[in-house]
């Protein structure tokens, strides 16, 4: 009698156990890659595969970005973007993502590959100078190498 109980308890949990479990063709296997940029600092990348095995950015993030002003300043930002399951496509290895809104202009350009990554970033930001007159802030072209960390 204990030993038929036994079995009726593996059964049914290992019949829960599949039924919950992810196929593994449908699991979201997510490519994390960390790195810096030319100015020294961190800089990351999440890369997600589609079922149809295309592969996409899933977010970016900049650490810190320093920003020359025409006047002579400097700004210092941060920023990350977060595309869910639509972000830049990464073809042939390559990607590129262009922003222009009215408070800032991003633009990347890359290569994400199996274990490294290497590309360039600029941002662009509209700023007062104390007297209240326009300028532009911007970090020029940076240069960006990542590596691959793991999967998620």
């Amino acid at each position: 009698m204990r030993r038929r109980s036994a079995i009726a308890i593996a059964v049914i949990v290992c019949t829960l156990i599949l039924s919950i479990a992810v196929p593994a063709q449908g699991a979201s296997r997510d490519r994390f890659y960390r790195g810096k940029t030319s100015q020294g600092h961190g800089i990351t990348f999440r890369v997600t595969k589609d079922d149809d095995g295309v592969r996409s950015v899933k977010e970016m993030r900049l650490k810190r970005i320093e920003l020359a002003c025409d006047d002579g300043t400097t700004q210092v930002w941060g920023s990350g973007w977060i595309f869910g399951g639509f972000g830049p496509q990464i073809t042939d290895g390559a990607f590129t993502y262009d922003e222009a809104y009215e408070f800032q202009a991003t633009h990347f350009a890359g290569r994400l590959g199996r274990f490294t990554g290497e590309g360039t970033v600029r941002m662009t930001v509209p700023a007062l100078t104390p007297d209240e007159q326009a300028q532009v802030c911007t970090s020029g072209d940076l240069t960006w190498e990542v590596e691959f960390v793991r999967t998620i």
